[in-house]
């Protein structure tokens, strides 16, 4: 086997490595940086389209309880002009382990409130564990229209990914790193390493945007096993934007990488004629 096919071989195989590598590497960041990031997260949750699908759920929910204890709905919809605890509160409280539920003692206290106050405004007689008892039911119709329930797949994918953000951002960046030296090594003329380290930049650049490209189309008919349905449908966004973010650094890598290839064929070719 002559030398120049050696070299050839090799630089197929490196070329590989590096895609891999660099993939590796680009998916650790993207994954850290979009889907366990909290201000990422967050900022699906905190629009007023999951804020508004949320209330109307609730409003919808009360009305069974309002019918059932004689309280106007009105008085267990007062909650929603000065409770703190919304949609972006639940999916901010995974990232830092507490309630995602948002059910607390605190709320069947708010509510309870609300519906004294209502009753003794009134001067409607009432028995007050009837009345705690109501607000239990209100704070859990509450808990289930704007925390999170079943929780625990998205809090794994965290915790896994923490524990394995520092190895693959390494492992990757190794990959990288040697296939670089290696092509310096094999290349000793600028135009002959410069060729090779484009060719295998464009490879990568195709890897991350096919990945990008599929985890579209994936998690569009997709979503998380979690509680409620719309907040299912908004982590399936946030994944449709990490895949988004693929797309686009492979495009950017790919066609900056292509560019050079270009470039580099223009003055070989000059240099020729």
């Amino acid at each position: 086997m002559s030398l120049t096919k050696s070299r050839k071989i090799l630089s197929f195989i490196l070329t590989l490595l590096l895609a891999a590598g660099g993939t590796m590497f680009f998916g650790a960041q993207i994954v850290r940086h979009t889907l366990c990031n909290e201000n990422y997260i967050a900022s699906f949750f905190s629009s007023d389209s999951v804020n508004s699908v949320c209330e109307q759920n609730f409003r919808d929910r009360i009305a069974a309880v309002s019918a059932k204890s004689g309280i106007p709905s009105r008085v267990f919809e007062a909650i929603l002009e000065n409770n703190s605890l919304t949609p972006e509160t639940a999916v901010r409280n995974i990232f830092r382990y507490n309630n995602a539920e948002i059910y607390s003692e605190d709320l069947v206290g708010q509510f309870e409130s609300l519906c004294t106050e209502y009753l003794d405004g009134n001067n409607i007689t009432y028995d007050k564990a009837m009345i705690h008892n109501t607000a239990v039911y209100a704070a859990q119709v509450y808990s289930d229209c704007f925390g999170i329930i079943d929780s625990g797949e998205v809090t794994a994918f965290f915790e896994k990914v923490d524990a394995n953000y520092g190895k693959f951002a390494s492992v990757g960046l190794l990959l990288v790193v040697i296939p670089l030296v290696l092509f310096l090594v094999l290349y000793s003329k600028r135009s002959d390493n410069t060729k090779v380290i484009c060719s295998a930049f464009t490879a990568l650049g195709i890897s991350l945007f096919l990945i990008g490209l599929c985890g579209l189309i994936f998690s569009a008919v997709s979503s998380p096993l979690i509680s409620p349905d719309i907040y299912a449908r908004t982590i399936s966004r946030a994944v449709s934007g990490a895949f988004g973010v693929s797309a686009i650094i492979g495009i950017l890598i790919g066609g900056g990488a292509f560019a050079g290839s270009l470039s580099h064929y223009k003055n070989r070719k000059n240099n020729i004629i």
